[in-house]
């Protein structure tokens, strides 16, 4: 084999180095280009991934939020029920006390003792 690289030029020795020095080198850049396609395929699903578990915690919280906000309503609604009932009760206790002496009669009395917890009539 020796012999036979004696009897070729200078020229055509360079040619076939140049040419193994070429085939290294595109053998290489085809490993990378595979390989930075690779990490791109795991980029992307790596992305999604990271996409649908972000979704998936917006969702939750907006149901969260939807219920806390019917809770909300519900609790609103309650109270102004409650506050149209205390009003209402308030009107009824003034009307039936009639003309008493220091402002307050039984039934307004009453309601006092019960706003603040006591048991009346």
């Amino acid at each position: 084999m020796i012999k036979f690289f004696k009897n070729l030029s200078p020229a055509v020795i360079a040619l076939i180095a140049l040419s193994i020095i070429s085939f290294y080198w595109m053998h290489q850049s085809q490993k990378l280009e595979t390989e930075i396609a690779t990490l791109k395929e795991n980029y992307a699903s790596e992305m999604l991934a990271v996409a649908n578990a972000h979704k998936i915690e917006l969702q939750r919280q907006s149901s969260l939020n939807d219920e806390l906000t019917r809770q909300l309503f519900e609790k609103q609604n309650q109270i102004t029920e409650q506050l149209q009932q205390l009003e209402n009760t308030i009107d009824d206790a003034i009307k039936k006390d009639g003309n008493a002496y220091n402002g307050i009669g039984v039934d307004s009395l009453c309601i006092y003792k019960r706003a603040y917890g006591y048991d009346c009539k």
